[in-house]
């Protein structure tokens, strides 16, 4: 206990650091996982949306050039000036498009290859836009001049704007490639640091266990050894309790044959010798002396034979338990004014040792009616049957009150007296109100009890 006092705040602190700890682990590991898989999904999120984005511009303005290269022959084969206007305002709208979307998309480039290409692709698209100019100057063309013009002028400005658009879907998938790259390393990162984490916080987990499981079992031997410690006491308390109700009868015995032998006796011979006395011729006054002398004697012998049946009834050894239990019943009412009987169906005699014990039982519970009840009447039962012995003791009094208030009283020390000669004997002791008004006990004895065992 001593090392218990010591060691026991000391090691719940420790445990319960412990658990705080391994709580807290697991709530960074869950922060740390949340956040990694949301910088992913942002990261993947922002890669794909940066490579649709450049798909989709660099294939609007591959599709501009063609249908700008498409109007461009349309206008030279048509030489009508009407129809020429609105080839004109389509190449503009194509051109406005076009240039509104690389503007837009350059800005967000951060590849310093990439940015030289779109600034290329600028030069060359501002050089194709321009070359289609000279198809609308008021100068008609000749079918043979229009040719000439989209071979030679037209087409190789094409080409090379498509080429740059190749090189930039080329550069795209480059860099498309390479953040996917950086995105498995991200992810390999990442796993490796929750599953650094992981380990890290199943270690400290494990050492916590392993600390509450010895802490667990150190308090579990001590545990036990004070249930045996309290086991060992509470039987050599029994023991003790029996030895000194064995004692206290054997006690009770010696004095009640003392005062029947000794006393009794010498008590008898006085009377008898005053008796003789007074067959003489006496004066008057010492005749009367020793009446008085001999009715003194007379009442001090009653008194000397009443407590030596109250130390030790001797009806109880020479005729039974049912026939003294009668007898002392019968003494209970002359002296207390209750009635009382008894009600038995007992077919042999009983071991002494559970006579002894039950006799004692009633005399203790019938004390306490007459002390404490205030009834006007009782009634003992005693019937065996089926290997034990039954003891019923009822009143009509005002019955017992809570188990504290009997147990904080001199009334309680006679409940708790019953209930160790009971107990002794391998018997059960109960109290309680009986309907109507009134205390019932009840008690049963095994009739296999040891008669070696103490007198209880």
């Amino acid at each position: 206990m001593q090392y218990d006092r010591r060691m026991g705040p000391s090691v719940r602190a420790a445990l319960l650091a412990g658990f705080a700890v391994v709580f807290a682990l697991w709530l960074l590991w869950g922060y740390q996982l949340v956040r990694s898989l949301r910088q992913i999904e942002q990261n993947v999120t922002s890669v794909h949306e940066t490579y649709v984005r450049g798909e989709q511009t660099l294939s609007k303005i591959r599709t501009n050039v063609l249908l700008g290269s498409i109007y461009l022959r349309d206008a030279l084969i048509d030489g009508a000036t009407p129809r020429r206007e609105s080839y004109r305002d389509e190449l503009m709208r194509l051109r406005s498009e076009v240039e509104t979307l690389v503007a837009s998309y350059v800005a967000a480039v951060s590849s310093q290859d990439e940015r030289d290409h779109w600034e290329r692709l600028q030069t060359e698209l501002a050089d194709y836009w321009a070359s289609r100019d000279v198809a609308f100057t008021d100068q008609a063309k000749t079918p043979n001049e229009a040719a000439a013009l989209l071979r030679d002028r037209v087409v190789p400005k094409r080409e090379t704007v498509l080429q740059i658009l190749d090189q930039l879907a080329a550069l795209q998938d480059v860099a498309n490639a390479r953040h996917q790259q950086e995105i498995d390393v991200l992810y390999r990162q990442v796993r490796t640091r929750l599953l650094t984490m992981g380990a890290g916080t199943l270690v400290v987990a494990l050492m916590v266990a392993v600390m509450a499981s010895r802490h667990v079992n150190r308090l579990q031997r001590e545990i036990e050894r004070q249930r045996r410690i309290e086991r060992d006491n509470r039987e050599d308390l029994e023991r003790l309790s029996a030895r000194l109700v064995d004692v206290q009868e054997q006690e009770r015995r010696t004095l009640a044959r003392e005062l029947h032998d000794e006393v009794g006796q010498a008590l008898t011979a006085a009377k008898m010798d005053i008796g003789i006395a007074l067959r003489a011729e006496l004066e008057p006054r010492v005749r009367s002396a020793l009446e008085e002398a001999r009715d003194l004697s007379d009442q001090t012998l009653r008194s000397v034979r009443d407590m030596s049946q109250l130390l030790h009834p001797s009806a109880l050894d020479d005729f039974g338990l049912p026939a003294t239990l009668t007898a002392y019943l019968r003494n209970f009412a002359h002296r207390t004014g209750i009635r009382a009987q008894l009600a038995e169906t007992m077919e042999t005699r009983l071991a002494p040792d559970i006579e002894m014990c039950v006799y004692r039982i009633v005399q203790e519970a019938l004390s306490n009616i007459a002390r404490h009840s205030g009834a006007t009447a009782c009634t003992v039962s005693l019937n065996s049957g089926g290997g034990m012995l039954r003891l019923i003791i009822e009143d009509n009094g005002r019955g017992v009150g809570l188990p504290a208030n009997r147990l904080s009283s001199g009334r309680g020390l006679g409940l708790i007296g019953m209930r160790e000669r009971a107990q002794a004997l391998g018997g059960t002791f109960n109290i309680k109100p009986r309907d109507g008004g009134g205390t019932i006990v009840m008690v049963a004895l095994p009739l296999e009890a040891a008669t070696g065992a103490p007198a209880a």
